[in-house]
């Protein structure tokens, strides 16, 4: 007698089916996914350097409405180096910036705290105003004096005393910071005392990279 039933797949040619079309379209969705990772990796480099042009675009307002001072200097940069990296400079700016933001005139700070392990503060670049700071030679109504030696200039700030929880965390991406000045054809890191320059190059570290900035102003005063 002939058998009419219609023949059924067995459970090992299902699987087998399934793994087929399991590996074809991890084949077809491989360039997919690697595109995919790539234009995240791509905006992602493009957030850190826009980020870095913000902050630098507040160095350089901050400098450009620096204050002179025919008694401390104008414009301070501090080069530090430690085992891992020289790119721990500091800026420091006697500026009329924090007008704009409510207060008096002050010193400015901006200095990149490293990502410590055993410390709480966020790393990262950031910016302090300090306002008020006690003069000596006061010659406006923005500091007042004082009638003791012991009193520092504000320049005199060291900006390894300040805490974070005082600051404006600017730049997270930042992991260093350099400052250079044009010599004999080379740009060159030290430090600096005096009025606004007339070019300065600012260099932001980032995790993978950094942005270079470079700037001449019209209202040097070296």
């Amino acid at each position: 007698m002939k058998n009419n039933r219609a023949r059924g797949f067995t459970l090992i040619e299902i699987l087998l089916v399934a793994g087929l079309v399991g590996i074809i379209a991890s084949a077809a969705l491989a360039p997919l996914v690697v595109t995919v990772r790539s234009l995240e990796e791509a905006q992602a480099r493009w957030g850190r350097r826009h980020n870095a042009r913000d902050a630098a675009d507040a160095m350089y307002r901050d400098l450009r409405l620096a204050l002179s001072n025919p008694l401390f200097p104008s414009v301070k940069i501090i080069h530090e180096e430690n085992l891992t990296t020289d790119a721990d400079d500091r800026l420091l700016i006697w500026s009329a910036a924090p007008k704009y933001e409510g207060k008096s005139a002050g010193v400015v700070v901006y200095r990149v705290l490293p990502d410590d392990s055993f410390s709480d503060e966020a790393p990262g670049l950031y910016r302090w105003v300090i306002c008020g700071q006690p003069s000596l030679h006061a010659r406006s109504g923005d500091v007042f004096g004082a009638g003791s030696a012991d009193v520092p200039e504000p320049m005199d700030i060291d900006p390894d005393d300040l805490e974070a929880k005082d600051g404006e965390l600017i730049l997270s991406a930042a992991r260093g910071l350099r400052f250079y000045f044009p010599r004999g054809g080379e740009w060159e890191q030290e430090e600096y005392e005096g009025g606004i320059p007339e070019i300065l190059r600012a260099e932001i570290l980032l995790g993978e990279g950094s942005y270079v900035r470079t700037e001449r102003f019209v209202n040097a005063q070296e």
